[in-house]
């Protein structure tokens, strides 16, 4: 799987999605908002455009803005999958107060490219649903986040993907995070590559636990 990241922009643009890859990831990049109020009433057509060039340069599109409806604010992200809105993802935790409310769970995406699971935000710091991710078959964990490089951030990624068997990409502010299966961790940076080959992991075992009860 080909995958480009956008560190710049607010939204992919016509010159941002060309190239040979086949999922493009558009980071929050200055937190635009999307207002489904205004969406809905044909005053703004944020997601429209962006569904519109999916299916033009016939590409999976992850892209990260917040988002108003009618007053309750989130931190989320629009999957697009050739023309088609699949569904957005909100933030499922927030561990400070900052104004933006939770949503209610994670989602899977079946896009053309592969099953992706979407993260958004301090869902980062929840293991619990990078594991249910990886239980429902996710072949790439995505992760988008606001906040500035933290090495903290580095090391739960290479984590999850190692214990999780399932790779993860982390975009923050100017740059993202990249963890194969074996821990292994890719840098990226404003001024380095943006597209890189994520490889699945489809070897596993699935494994149970018994519980003894106390009566």
């Amino acid at each position: 799987m080909k995958v480009k990241l956008d560190l710049t922009n607010h939204f992919p643009t016509s010159e941002s999605l060309k190239g040979d890859y086949d999922l493009f990831i558009n980071g929050f990049n200055g937190c635009e908002r999307v207002s489904y109020r205004k969406e809905l009433k044909g005053e703004s057509n944020n997601l429209k455009e962006i569904a519109t060039l999916s299916k033009k340069y016939d590409k999976s599109i992850i892209s990260a803005f917040d988002t108003d409806n009618y007053g309750i604010i989130k931190r989320s992200a629009g999957v697009f999958d050739k023309g088609k809105l699949l569904g957005v993802s909100d933030a499922t935790v927030s561990y400070e107060y900052s104004g933006y409310m939770p949503s209610a769970g994670g989602k899977l995406y079946d896009l053309s490219c592969g099953k992706i699971a979407l993260a958004v935000c301090d869902d980062i710091y929840s293991f619990g649903l990078f594991k249910s991710f990886a239980v429902c078959g996710a072949e790439l964990t995505i992760a988008i986040t606001n906040d500035t490089k933290k090495e903290i951030n580095s090391i739960l990624i290479r984590a999850y993907s190692f214990l999780l068997g399932v790779p993860t990409i982390l975009l923050f502010c100017g740059g993202a995070y990249i963890s194969d299966v074996k821990g292994n961790l890719t840098v990226v940076d404003l001024n380095g590559e943006d597209t890189f080959t994520i490889q699945p992991y489809f070897e596993y075992v699935l494994k149970t636990t018994k519980t003894r009860l106390n009566r």
